[in-house]
């Protein structure tokens, strides 16, 4: 009796494992049909099929967020370029001076008045408005800095903060439309792509959506300058385009990869006494 109950425990064990490795050669073949089928690319308006009204008012914000503070980082631009200007100007100005002539005219008698001391003089000699107006040029230029800043924060914020609650409010909207089709998905669907699987995709996938609805830059400069830089434009925007698409054949290899392990690791964690009782402690660490 002992040995019919040994040999019976034998054939369980033998068609189990044949069992399992029938199923690990069916998904090996799952992933070879997967491998061949080209990865779809999605157009930027597709993005933003699940976008509402509220949320297009929202990105509308934030570009006009984003235009404005473009347009106020150049305009900053512009003002410290005066602000280094007027210290350049004032320089060559002061090489040019008589101080002798000055100091005769405004200065008390006796006193020297040079390149090196000409500032600090002012409140010695009583030069007029004419004369002495580069401190009241350099506030003036400061303070507009100043206020340009406080309103190109502003705008950023704008920007960022609109762009991102339509981006929040359209990936939960993705989400609940992915958890939707696949409780609509046959039983079948689910022996090939595991439940850990449709975990990973459902948040790393949506998530780099999230991220890829992003802010906007813009820039203005002097003729001459945008010239030059609008030569080495193409060569920009190659580069650019060939690294997007390097980008995204490696989040794509990114995500599937984190699929497939999210997968196996959460199957086996679920089930960690059959994966104990077959001795497969090898096999999923491989």
């Amino acid at each position: 009796m002992d040995q019919n109950e040994t040999i019976d425990k034998n054939v369980k064990s033998s068609n189990n494992k044949e069992n399992f490795d029938k199923q690990n050669s069916f998904q090996k073949t799952c992933d070879k049909t997967e491998n061949k089928k080209p990865i779809e690319t999605v157009s930027i308006p597709s993005l933003f099929q699940y976008a509402t009204i509220l949320d297009i008012i929202y990105m509308l914000i934030g570009t006009t967020g984003g235009l404005g503070n473009g347009a106020t980082f150049a305009a900053l631009l512009f003002l410290i370029g005066n602000l280094l200007n007027s210290f350049t100007a004032r320089s060559t100005d002061i090489c040019t001076l008589n101080f002798t002539a000055l100091a005769i005219e405004y200065c008390p008698p006796g006193y020297q008045l040079v390149a090196s001391n000409y500032f600090s003089s002012s409140f010695i000699c009583h030069f007029n408005q004419t004369t002495f107006d580069f401190q009241g040029a350099i506030e003036k230029q400061i303070l507009y800095v100043v206020i340009i800043g406080c309103i190109c924060l502003v705008l950023s914020y704008i920007q960022v903060t609109f762009w991102s609650m339509a981006a929040e409010r359209q990936t939960k909207a993705i989400r609940k439309k992915i958890f939707q089709s696949i409780l609509r998905k046959e039983i079948a669907y689910f022996d090939i792509l595991k439940a850990g699987e449709l975990y990973t995709k459902l948040t790393d996938n949506v998530d780099k959506i999230h991220d890829g609805i992003g802010d906007i830059l813009g820039f203005i400069k002097g003729w001459k300058l945008t010239l030059a830089m609008l030569s080495l434009s193409p060569l920009l925007f190659i580069s650019v385009a060939l690294f997007s698409k390097l980008v995204s054949s490696l989040t794509a290899m990114e995500l599937k990869a984190y699929g497939k392990a999210g997968a196996i690791a959460e199957e086996v964690f679920s089930s960690i006494r059959t994966v104990l009782s077959y001795n497969g402690q090898e096999r999923e660490e491989k």
